[in-house]
């Protein structure tokens, strides 16, 4: 199976964690205690553990195991972001017919209160999961939760995306982080997802062109390069695109009350820290030059329909308004035929169908044409917006 990867700025994101405080041991699954001989052997990577009876698994190059190897493993393939190593948990099932797994491990040291610090994951939905999922969490706790049992964790505060997205991006690493502030006295670090299977939002995957093994009807994540740094500017704990979303949260729940819709109502919060209201679209006051960025090898506009209906909010504000739409792909998805013009139709479409007429969009393709940065690739997955000359 050929494959793609944009590594570079995943691994200048690495060394920068890696300069600083991070407070997770063997963040990167390097460091083995033995060799790895089949599934389920999370704890070899010294200190990581599975607090449940479904024990997360561990890949590595070094095995003799295909199953648990790297890059190509029983799930697909998938190249660590650095070095040789990573981990995969089970994030959803269907009918439960597998039980969740999750990952553990003990701080290098307990978090201080009043401070705050910046935690982040990256993760790949596996070539063979037929379903992706949102609520991926992390959760620090003072004492190390545990069951002994494979039910689904139950914790009172996870650290999720203020978007909670479905993390259906493959063959490229996703970060995934939040800022979490102290009480005081936390030194343990949970990964997977705790969230009950009704409150999921499930997305199907179609399989991978070039992967001819049949789907497994679950969501299963490899991640890499955990940390968790103390910060002075937790705004800047930034993994989602949308600035009015990028800050992430504590999600609270109550399990005694799951019952009442309304507490456990979420509320996003803005980088202004107040609240934002999703139902409606603000009206920009420009939108020349305005750019929607999709994720690798995709013409989704799943994420960007925020962005889109401000667009549409223009138009219908400035009705003599043109606009042309330009789209673009980077050089690593020229595999995927008219990609570009995949893009560019599915924002056209939409923005018809909330009643701007045709007449005032224009199309151009120009796929790899006019990179905008050679070092970041995601950059360059994007449509272009030109506000034109105003109608007669």
């Amino acid at each position: 199976m050929n494959k793609l990867y944009s590594i570079l700025p995943l691994l200048v994101m690495s060394f920068f964690v890696l300069a600083q405080d991070n407070l997770v041991p063997n963040p990167d699954f390097q460091t083995l205690e033995k060799k790895v001989k089949e599934e389920g052997q999370i704890t070899l990577a010294t200190p990581w553990k599975s607090p449940t009876l479904a024990p997360a698994d561990l890949y590595t190059k070094s095995t003799k195991n295909g199953l648990v190897g790297t890059p190509e493993n029983a799930y697909g393939e998938e190249k660590p972001m650095v070095g040789d190593n990573y981990a995969g948990f089970l994030a959803y099932s269907e009918k439960n017919k597998e039980p969740r797994s999750y990952l553990q491990v003990q701080l290098t040291e307990q978090l201080e209160e009043g401070k705050s610090y910046c935690v982040t994951i990256y993760v790949s939905l596996a070539d063979l999961s037929k379903y992706a999922t949102n609520y991926i969490g992390m959760a620090i706790t003072k004492n190390a939760i545990s069951a002994n049992n494979s039910d689904i964790l139950k914790v009172e505060n996870q650290i999720v995306s203020k978007k909670l997205s479905k993390y259906d991006q493959q063959f490229y690493w996703t970060p995934i982080c939040g800022v979490f502030k102290a009480k005081g006295g936390e030194e343990f670090l949970t990964i997977g997802n705790f969230t009950p299977d009704e409150k999921l939002a499930l997305l199907k995957v179609k399989r991978p062109r070039g992967v001819t093994k049949p789907q497994l009807p679950d969501a299963y994540y490899f991640v890499d390069n955990v940390s968790v740094i103390e910060t002075s500017t937790p705004n800047q704990c930034d993994c989602d695109s949308d600035p009015a979303m990028r800050n992430t949260e504590v999600v609270n729940r109550n399990f005694s009350s799951d019952k009442n819709p309304a507490a456990n109502k979420i509320e996003i919060i803005g980088s202004d820290g107040n609240p934002t209201n999703t139902s409606t679209s603000k009206t920009p006051s420009n939108i020349d030059n305005m750019t929607i960025s999709f994720v690798a090898k995709s013409f989704s506009i799943d994420d960007n329909v925020k962005k889109i209906n401000e667009i549409i909010a223009y138009l219908k504000a400035n009705p003599k308004v043109k606009i042309t739409l330009i789209g673009h792909i980077d050089k690593s998805e020229k595999e995927i035929d008219k990609l570009d013009g995949k893009r560019v139709g599915a924002v056209y479409k939409y923005i018809v169908s909330k009643g701007i007429k045709a007449d005032r969009l224009n199309r151009e393709i120009k796929s790899d044409e006019e990179p905008v940065d050679a070092k970041d690739p995601m950059k360059n997955m994007r449509v272009e917006i030109i506000e034109e000359v105003g109608l007669d």
